[in-house]
């Protein structure tokens, strides 16, 4: 899509691999030259000068291990590990992305190894030092989701048990993490709690009991979340998927505006609301326009508006 008209402006269409039953979960590599999409039954690593010049096949290879349900993924800091969270074996997939490249996708090495979790790995955000993964689990219905902390140097050698440094209780459905730019924070969306969870990072490790230090009720199901305005500001994307009883036909979804300085402070932290589509899913930030992206699923549309700042 071409950004910064009136609105987002469709350029092309690519199709994926077969081997991908879906597109879920992307990131980009930090020197913006490789797009890792999540299709759920593979990976594909696509080369961004294709999709957006159209002049060549966009396929550079696709990832595969043992794991399955590909969902969400992020790109370690120097760009040569893809992490990919397994939402039906409940794992956490590591590919060597440098070693692929050289020597091809099916290499010996290319798959790292699996950080085994537990059912429902979906959301992941690295540390702003690196150093640190965060990963959710939503588990079975009712309150068994987890908050994970996993050690990124470990998960990278292939290491399995020993990369998990802490794990928390993390609401009914936990779906997405987000981190504070100064990465004292995680901040969580609990679909079935209807919160946005904040949890310290330090105590996470030091003493999980005590990690939880705000609870935000939003909208209903909530799912996607973005930090703006440099981290004062979180934006919660209010699906109510599953159409909450008494809602009728009217559903109606929409962004929360969350101050994250109030709600560590236990004031009142819902600043505002944005109208959204019908399943409202996730969200981004366009650096040049300065405007956040929302993915509306049911909808098949794409919003666009200004990113909002703490008054």
């Amino acid at each position: 899509m071409a950004l910064g008209q009136a609105s987002p402006r469709l350029v092309r269409l690519v199709s994926l691999p077969a081997t991908l039953d879906d597109a879920f979960g992307m990131a980009m590599t930090h020197d913006r030259r490789l797009l890792v999409v999540a299709g759920f039954t593979a990976i594909a690593v696509l080369s961004v000068q294709a999709l957006e010049d159209g002049a060549h096949d966009p396929l550079v290879g696709v990832l595969d291990d043992a794991g399955a349900g590909y969902f969400e993924v992020a790109v370690s800091g120097d760009d040569r590990y893809v992490f990919v969270t397994d939402e039906t074996t409940g794992g956490l997939s590591v590919f060597d992305l440098e070693t692929a490249l050289e020597h091809g996708f099916s290499a010996q090495g290319v798959a790292v190894g699996i950080v085994s979790l537990a059912y429902g790995a979906d959301g992941s955000a690295i540390s702003p030092d690196g150093q640190q993964l965060y990963v959710t689990t939503f588990g079975a219905s009712g309150p068994h989701g987890q908050l994970w902390v996993i050690d990124t140097a470990r998960a990278e050698s292939g290491a399995d048990g020993s990369a998990v440094l802490a794990h928390a209780p993390a609401g009914c459905e936990p779906l997405r993490v987000a981190v504070s730019p100064d990465g004292r924070t995680a901040w969580v969306t609990a679909l079935q709690s209807n919160a946005l969870l904040a949890f310290s990072t330090a105590n996470l490790e030091a003493d999980p009991s005590k990690a939880l230090k705000a609870v935000v009720r939003v909208g209903s199901e909530p799912v996607g979340l973005l930090l703006v305005d440099g981290g004062r500001v979180a934006l919660v994307a209010n699906s109510n998927r599953f159409l909450v009883a008494g809602t009728g036909s009217a559903r109606r979804q929409t962004v929360s505006v969350v101050s994250t300085a109030a709600a560590l402070d236990h004031r009142s932290a819902l600043i505002g609301v944005v109208p959204a589509g019908l399943f409202p899913r996730d969200i981004t930030f366009d650096q040049a326009t300065g405007r956040v992206l929302l993915a509306n699923f049911d909808s098949d549309s794409v919003e666009e508006f200004p990113a909002p700042a703490v008054p």
